[in-house]
């Protein structure tokens, strides 16, 4: 028997979830380059290190999605925040760089969970109001990222560099009773693996996953190196990197609730999203030439607000192409595709960062996001030939 729960109940409770999900890894991405470093990484094995999370997405994400389709979103949600509680451990009483390695792997392969949450929207929205759907996940993601590294700045001020690993695992235990408690289980009716045949029996999956891929190789590109180039040009260390992040995620918060969600049922999703790869390039352009604390106000606002752009419109429209029994394994692969972008991105940025000059991995990401750009642009025309017209019951059983 299906559990009836609305639209509005079904949004919230994924709201807070990727809220507490999220505000756990926002605490560790600002301290874990600089931490890194005490176990004398370089910048490229920090590059690996950061890249070696998103090598573990690449393989489980399209498993968990599958997963979430099978046995339902909540369930496989708390499942992955249960080895999520266990990685941040394992980084927290870490005494060598190996196990900073294992337990980065560990979380990478327990943060698939995105795509089962995701997933929700899609089992309790219509494909038009998708969009403002995936923005309302977005700003949960958003909202953790803009308190997780304030917390962390906060943790490590006043104790420990190590505090915010337990904090992180101390989330991840509240996000197992709140999944199993709060979330629908999903509707999806999973079917045989996504291969190359399934790709083209979507119309414009490939393009999408392809140009979100294209898209996340640039970003993580900025982000991935963000910590070191402040450090080393700036002088920032944990607290100040934390108190940038935070600016970042106010940001981000502000954009998808806001302007994304307006504009994506006014120009379309394939615009949106080239809107987003722009203002990113943008911003990645301007990295370079910062010089004092404050000049980094105005490319870290151009990437949080292309990031909050191109995000959750290109989740919304890989939504609109694909079955509603497929949605929580697409996302899945979705992710995967990110994931791969990410293990690209660090590791040519870092590779980038010690061969030649800090600010050569922007000028990398500006010329990638830059093709980005030209590329979803250049799809307006032919996507709106590829949009399904399947609805949704307002339940979730």
């Amino acid at each position: 028997m299906k559990e009836k729960v609305t639209p509005k109940r079904a949004l919230g409770a994924v709201f807070i979830t990727v809220f507490v999900d999220m505000l756990g890894f926002g605490m560790v991405v600002p301290i874990l380059p600089t931490y890194a470093r005490e176990f004398d990484a370089s910048p490229a094995t920090i590059g690996v290190l950061i890249a070696s999370y998103s090598l573990a997405q690449l393989l489980l994400a399209p498993v968990v999605g599958r997963a979430s389709d099978r046995w339902g979103r909540g369930p496989v949600i708390a499942a992955t925040a249960a080895g999520g509680a266990v990685a941040y451990l394992t980084l927290g009483f870490a005494s060598t760089l190996l196990l900073v390695f294992i337990g980065r792997i560990l979380s990478g392969a327990c943060a698939a969970s995105t795509a089962a949450a995701q997933g929700v929207v899609a089992d309790v929205l219509p494909p038009e109001r998708r969009a403002g759907g995936m923005a309302v996940v977005g700003g949960g993601i958003g909202l953790g990222i803009v308190l997780g590294p304030g917390i962390a700045s906060l943790l490590v001020a006043l104790g420990d560099e190590r505090l915010p690993f337990f904090a992180a695992a101390g989330l991840c235990l509240v996000n197992i009773v709140w999944a199993l408690a709060a979330l629908p289980r999903g509707t999806g009716t999973p079917s045989g693996g996504l291969g190359v045949r399934s790709l083209r029996a979507f119309p414009g999956l490939f393009p999408l996953l392809a140009l979100s891929g294209l898209i996340m190789v640039g970003f993580s590109m900025i982000d991935s190196q963000f910590p070191l180039f402040t450090a080393d040009r700036l002088g920032f260390a944990e607290v100040e990197n934390g108190l940038l992040f935070m600016y970042v995620g106010v940001l981000i918060v502000l954009v998808q609730l806001t302007a994304t969600r307006w504009l994506s049922s006014r120009i379309g999703e394939v615009t949106l999203i080239s809107v987003g790869a722009l203002v990113l390039a943008l911003g990645a352009l301007l990295v370079p030439f910062t010089q004092d604390w404050w000049h980094v106000a105005l490319p870290a606002a151009l990437v949080a607000a292309g990031n909050a752009t191109y995000a959750p419109t290109t989740m919304a429209a890989l939504s609109r192409v694909t079955p509603q029994n497929r949605q929580g394994e697409i996302f899945g692969v979705s992710q995967s595709v990110n994931a791969g972008a990410r293990v690209i991105g660090p590791l040519l940025g870092g590779w980038l960062f010690q061969q030649y000059a800090p600010s050569a991995p922007y000028f990398a990401a500006a010329l990638v996001l830059a093709l980005a750009t030209v590329a979803a642009w250049s799809m307006r025309g032919a996507s709106r030939s590829w949009w399904r017209t399947e609805t949704v019951s307002p339940t979730a059983g």
